[in-house]
């Protein structure tokens, strides 16, 4: 019977550590940052359902990997990285205690990218493990994602959709092997066209992402960016902004309702980031606007 892949959730079970940071009670598709404090040990790693990253900080260490074969070794610390594949079994060994924070990447949204940036539907994408590597835009976006974790405001799942397509496309250039099929069909139809629109419209006051949007027409998020752009002539994001500022405009013409109720209702974080975004927008103060000055 095949061994089924565990989760992120679950490694602690074979890495017992104290956890230091988690996002798996936010809503990142396809992406978990966790933190940990482990000390010296030797780490049976199960099959995984996920790839893991691993950037270091702290003091350097030896560390140790051998997946059955012969042992490799190499020193890790601040400022390096390491690569776990999935559904591998390995075993890792390290000898001093170490402080670490984990990207766990899915399978799926990998294959995806995939799609996108190669223009064809991956028959397979295989990444192999690596113990140390210098790898600074993968560290900037353990950072970036660290700050969303910890201070992210409204627009969070835009921006962590946007660093899982970007951590993608960087894995796959520099890390995937990756054998292609057939070509792919990229362009909305104007069924899509129109749901993309309508969901957008409708949902305005909320926290709309990425993902949101692509599921609704059957698309990656990274395949759903490119494509919107290349229709639409701005990135998604930018476009739920003009929307909203669109929405308010409307409000501000019609009556004399309080901006922080336009704020709340036009999906802005309150009504300091609805007048700054309206200003940048419109070029005037919603409150000049809303006087005809």
């Amino acid at each position: 019977m095949q061994q089924a892949l565990v989760t992120p959730d679950r490694i602690p079970e074979w890495i017992p550590g104290t956890m230091t940071m988690d996002s798996s009670r936010r809503d990142w598709k396809g992406l978990t940052l966790k933190g940990y404090h482990y000390d010296r040990q030797d780490a049976a790693i199960p099959p995984m359902r996920d790839y893991m990253i691993v950037a270091y900080d702290g003091q350097p260490t030896s560390m140790r990997r051998s997946s059955g074969g012969p042992w490799q070794s190499a020193t890790v610390g601040k400022g390096k990285i390491s690569l776990l594949t999935r559904a591998e079994q390995s075993t890792w060994s390290w000898a001093e205690p170490i402080i670490v924070r984990h990207i766990y990447l899915s399978h799926d949204g990998l294959e995806q990218t995939a799609l996108t940036v190669f223009g064809r539907d991956p028959q397979s994408v295989e990444i192999d493990d690596h113990i140390a590597a210098d790898d600074p835009l993968i560290l900037n976006c353990f950072q970036m994602l660290e700050n969303e974790l910890k201070c992210g405001e409204l627009g969070q799942r835009l921006m962590v959709d946007a660093l899982r397509s970007q951590i993608a496309v960087h894995m796959l250039r520099n890390y995937a092997r990756i054998r292609m099929t057939s070509d792919a069909s990229s362009a909305f139809s104007e069924s899509e066209r129109r749901r993309i629109i309508e969901m957008i419209e409708d949902r305005l006051s909320e926290d709309i992402s990425l993902d949101d949007l692509a599921d609704a027409v059957g698309r990656s998020a990274f395949h759903f960016s490119r494509q919107f752009k290349s229709e639409f002539g701005i990135a998604p994001y930018a476009y739920v902004i003009r929307k909203r500022v669109a929405k308010a405009q409307e409000m501000l013409r019609q009556s004399k309702t309080a901006h922080k109720v336009v704020a709340l209702e036009c999906g802005f974080a309150d009504q300091s980031h609805f007048c700054r975004t309206f200003r940048k927008v419109v070029g005037t103060t919603p409150a000049k606007y809303q006087n005809g000055a």
